[in-house]
């Protein structure tokens, strides 16, 4: 019922902007996933320590996602955007993932400069460049992107500047951008608790996702102590602003190189409603180059670290210590794309990540092999065929918890359809 509700209401919105003017454009979509994974560890969004978004349940599970990306020319340099999905997997199944509005002034020279306000991803992924923040190279987005579509939301303002590199015709751009924002203080929580992950989900504003619940030994010889606990990684903790930026230089259509730094700049002693803020910073660098043959090459890096004041729990109540605990990360992949004619693209993408904690503990350790090839078999209807598997290693969990092996192979072969049902452009 939920799912023909939201049905309707997006193609009445559809129906709706249809009719406005050539100053709006929107796609409206559905998607309909079937995966048959392979995972001993639970999928993540059900609060398992699994990197997959699915997990066995002896059939195949599926998963449906509707959005809506909607954009207008609200005057001559001011535009909005508000991205609107439905996601059958989430406790608020309705939710939005972008809301800004983003102001373009007329340039007076070679500069052009552009200032966003609102909620959105800040300028770092190069994979996930469709509408609504989907990739079009895969099903599942990198360990990088999928972390940023968990956890990294801007709630903020970002300033950018673009302009060429030497004269006006020259196919060099050069751009530079700066952000500040505030929530994100959790951002790291999943990193801590269950590592890295790749698949397709992002988290909407506001919404809580289930971590992996902690189970302690109980008093005395009794039952273990079960705590079930959920994020929401957008949240607002400390009230301390934080702070991105970085530079990107574009050769024509061949090439881009991008460097970023993020950090949310949070107190990692602060705790408010039921959350603790973790002080996490990464280095960004991405890049994207058209190789002989056609073939399309994506890379990304990333790595930092997040603090975090440590606790102990007796019946479920925090109690703060003076120390903190450090995670490392360090996450790449490399993405190879072809098309083939104007229907076929096929994809392979191999990722490498890591966490790490003084002392020599590995939290995270392993890799993720991903091949993919997507038909288009008309303008509004695209398939994708996907395996994704995935081997990694841990020293921490099992000391901590006693029921997660170091060791796990996960894989899923997940088959997709996605339907247009309503486009426009200006």
């Amino acid at each position: 019922m939920r799912l023909a509700l939201a049905s309707l209401g997006f193609f009445a919105a559809g129906a709706a902007v249809a009719e406005i003017g050539d100053r709006h454009s929107f796609d409206l979509f559905i998607e309909q996933h079937w995966a048959d994974a392979d995972s001993t560890l639970g999928a993540w969004p059900e609060g398992g320590y699994g990197k997959l978004r699915y997990a066995p349940e002896g059939d195949l599970a599926s998963g449906t996602r509707i959005a809506l990306d909607y954009r207008v020319q609200i005057a001559e340099q001011l535009f909005g955007r508000v991205v609107v999905d439905y996601i059958d997997d989430a406790d608020e199944q309705l939710g939005a993932t972008e809301a800004y509005v983003e102001w373009r002034p007329l340039p007076e020279g070679p500069a052009r400069y552009r200032y966003r306000f609102g909620a959105f991803y800040p300028s770092l992924s190069l994979e996930n460049s469709d509408s609504a923040w989907e990739s079009p190279y895969t099903q599942s987005f990198s360990a990088i992107n999928s972390w940023l579509g968990e956890e990294v939301r801007t709630i903020g303002a970002e300033w950018r500047l673009s302009r060429p590199l030497t004269v006006e015709s020259s196919p060099h751009d050069i751009d530079a951008f700066a952000g500040v924002f505030y929530g994100n203080d959790p951002a790291g929580t999943f990193l801590f608790w269950r590592g890295w992950s790749v698949h397709d989900r992002q988290i909407r504003l506001n919404e809580h996702l289930p971590l992996p619940a902690l189970v302690l030994p109980g008093w005395g010889g009794g039952p273990p102590i079960v705590i079930e606990r959920t994020i929401d990684p957008i949240a607002e903790i400390d009230d301390r602003p934080g702070i991105y930026t970085g530079a990107e230089w574009t050769y024509a259509d061949r090439a881009k190189l991008t460097l970023a730094f993020w950090d949310n700049r949070a107190d990692a002693y602060a705790f408010r409603d039921g959350q603790w803020a973790w002080a996490t910073r990464f280095w960004h660098l991405a890049a994207q180059v058209t190789l002989p043959g056609d073939v399309g090459l994506i890379a990304q890096w990333q790595r930092g670290d997040t603090d975090w004041l440590t606790y102990t729990t007796d019946t479920g109540a925090t109690m703060p210590q003076t120390a903190l605990v450090t995670d490392e990360f360090e996450a790449r992949f490399l993405l190879l794309t072809r098309e083939f004619g104007d229907r076929h693209r096929l994809s392979l993408r191999r990722d490498d990540f890591y966490i790490w904690r003084p002392g020599d503990i590995t939290s995270d350790d392993g890799y993720a092999t991903t091949l993919s090839y997507s038909y288009s078999a008309s303008r509004r209807v695209d398939t994708t065929i996907e395996w994704l598997e995935i081997e990694s290693t841990r020293d921490l969990w099992p000391a901590l918890y006693g029921q997660v092996s170091d060791y796990a192979e996960e894989s899923v072969l997940q088959f997709s359809v996605k339907l247009g049902l309503f486009a426009s452009a200006d």
